[in-house]
């Protein structure tokens, strides 16, 4: 498959009282059309790493690398292509929703806003049709309520499924989910899985799917990047990485998680 996205010895420092080293040499790539998982523990540095994919890091950072999205180096882009970047070539789903969208909107309003900021202009009827189209994708079935709510009134769920369906209506090539599921119960934690898989087959998605959770990898990712404190400790597909991993820590994860597994199924004495 055409590697789509290639990370080439990217490092990312937070400059202030002291310097942080959020990332190290950090190599990979993204091939078109597959789900690439990046784990680690919180504070590891996959959430700075998806931000660095767009571009989007506070002013005290310093950044140097690659980062080449269909052969160009976003590190180079102005300010303009970036905006021409951010959503409309790369998608990027937060951990928390709520916070994403203005508690002051409604649904509907911010996705016109949205698509507007994009440069999709539609007549009125054909607006609403396509908007309702997208919620159904993510399988929200009362789309005209949605569309009418405020964040408030959805459950957390609801408006992760709202974002996704933001982040899908102009076709970006690249997706990034950063820990989508985090505030979600293992119900819709499931249901979301399934429908990124959906998605990924109906529209030809390609995601990174960055979690702390291996029972997400196994299920949703076709490789794995194992991140500890910056640095990538393994890359390979999933099936190796879970199975029969090569580094330390990553037999670590694999450890605690069949360990927590065994505790939820009840195989293990109180």
């Amino acid at each position: 498959m055409e590697i789509l996205l290639k990370v080439n010895n990217l490092n990312v420092e937070y400059t202030g009282k002291r310097i942080v080293q959020a990332l190290r040499d950090v190599s990979f790539d993204v091939r078109q059309g597959e789900i690439v998982g990046i784990i680690g523990e919180s504070g590891g540095g996959k959430t700075t790493l998806a931000y660095s994919i767009i571009n989007l890091l506070p002013g005290n950072t310093r950044i140097n690398g690659d980062i080449e999205l269909k052969g160009k180096n976003i590190l180079s882009f102005n300010e303009k292509e970036l905006r021409s970047l951010r959503g409309r070539e790369i998608g990027i789903i937060p951990q928390d929703p709520a916070a994403a969208f203005n508690p002051v909107f409604t649904i509907g309003y911010q996705f016109e806003e949205f698509l507007k900021s994009k440069g999709f202009f539609f007549g009125k009827e054909e607006r609403v049709l396509f908007m309702e189209e997208l919620l159904r994708k993510v399988h929200l079935f009362y789309p005209q309520r949605i569309l009418k709510s405020y964040p408030h009134q959805l459950s957390g769920g609801q408006l992760q499924r709202a974002m996704i369906a933001l982040t899908i209506a102009v076709k970006p090539s690249l997706l990034i989910a950063d820990e989508p599921t985090s505030s979600l119960d293992v119900t819709v934690e499931s249901q979301l899985m399934h429908m990124f898989l959906n998605l990924r087959k109906e529209l030809g998605l390609t995601i990174i799917f960055i979690t702390h959770n291996l029972g997400l990898i196994e299920v949703l990712c076709d490789r794995v990047v194992v991140l500890y404190r910056g640095q990538v400790k393994e890359v390979g597909d999933k099936t190796s990485v879970i199975f029969s991993p090569q580094d330390g820590y990553t037999k670590s994860l694999r450890d605690s998680f069949k360990a927590i597994e065994e505790v939820e199924n009840g195989f293990v004495e109180s």
